[in-house]
């Protein structure tokens, strides 16, 4: 692929937390799928062994250009006791260690998380000149992801903390911003794209409801009612060169992965790559 884009697909496609979240579905799984590299998950139980976890993706011969980090971070990065959030960084530095073994490019980072979500923001951004001088340790960029917030939207916290790190960089959700109404404000929004600052983008759809029945609902691209066409466009025209990852799980009720709707949701995607 020669587009000025990357196409991965997030190895959160073939997991759920908690009981799917080994590392083996990715060596399973990841050779059949067409892509530029994978965007892989970490999770709490991969922290005892990031050592193997490295050396057999290593081997696999996949490509790894970023990485999520694992989501109870912000949880910790958020507790008033400093000890927590000392912890918390520790945490990052464990993902981010993993990261640089890989080569992963970018890190994805939820600075806040459910449940607290921004309750606690000011205590996460107490530490973020931290986190970052633990990216930037580890040779890879730390962007953080435009997630729900209780009190403000994604971008309003996102503010916030460029305001107080200004080495921040991003990574947006269309889903979470359709549900915020802010898919069309990104692109209204100078100094996410100042100096290339957003460099990741997940791919999913949404219908503005996130849960049914109490149930965490995903829609893969094409399935909701983001104009993803428009979007793209927009994207193109800030100068956009990052990744576009697929984001969207396709565990079946047998806890196998649905390869057919994998690709064709990363066709789908693939139709807008410039």
């Amino acid at each position: 692929m020669s587009q000025s884009v990357q196409l991965l697909c997030s190895t959160g496609v073939f997991s759920r937390y908690p009981d799917l979240t080994g590392y083996q579905a990715i060596l399973k799984y990841g050779p059949y799928l067409e892509v530029d590299g994978f965007e892989v998950m970490f999770y709490p139980s991969w922290y005892s062994h990031i050592e193997r976890i490295a050396e057999e993706f290593q081997r696999s011969q996949l490509c790894f250009p970023a990485m999520h980090t694992e989501k109870n971070i912000g949880t910790t990065l958020g507790q008033t006791d400093p000890a927590e959030r000392a912890r918390g960084v520790h945490m990052l530095a464990k993902n981010c260690q993993l990261a640089g073994w890989l080569g992963c490019k970018i890190v994805v980072l939820h600075l806040w998380n459910w449940p607290e979500l921004d309750d606690n923001l000011d205590n996460n951004l107490s530490v973020l000149h931290e986190c970052y001088d633990i990216a930037l340790q580890h040779g890879v960029e730390l962007a953080l992801e435009s997630i729900p917030g209780r009190h403000f939207d994604p971008l309003t916290n996102l503010q916030r903390a460029f305001t107080y790190e200004p080495r921040s960089h991003f990574a947006l959700d269309t889903e979470f911003l359709a549900n915020y109404k802010q898919l069309e404000t990104v692109f209204q929004t100078p100094w996410l794209w100042k100096e290339q600052r957003t460099h990741h983008v997940h791919i999913k759809d949404s219908i503005g409801q996130p849960f049914v029945d109490g149930k965490r609902r995903y829609l893969h691209p094409g399935e909701g009612h983001i104009d993803f066409q428009r979007f793209f466009s927009q994207l193109q025209e800030t100068g956009f060169t990052g990744n576009l990852s697929l984001e969207s799980p396709a565990i079946t009720i047998d806890k196998e992965v649905d390869l057919a709707q994998l690709h064709a949701s990363l066709n789908f995607i693939r139709r807008f790559l410039w």
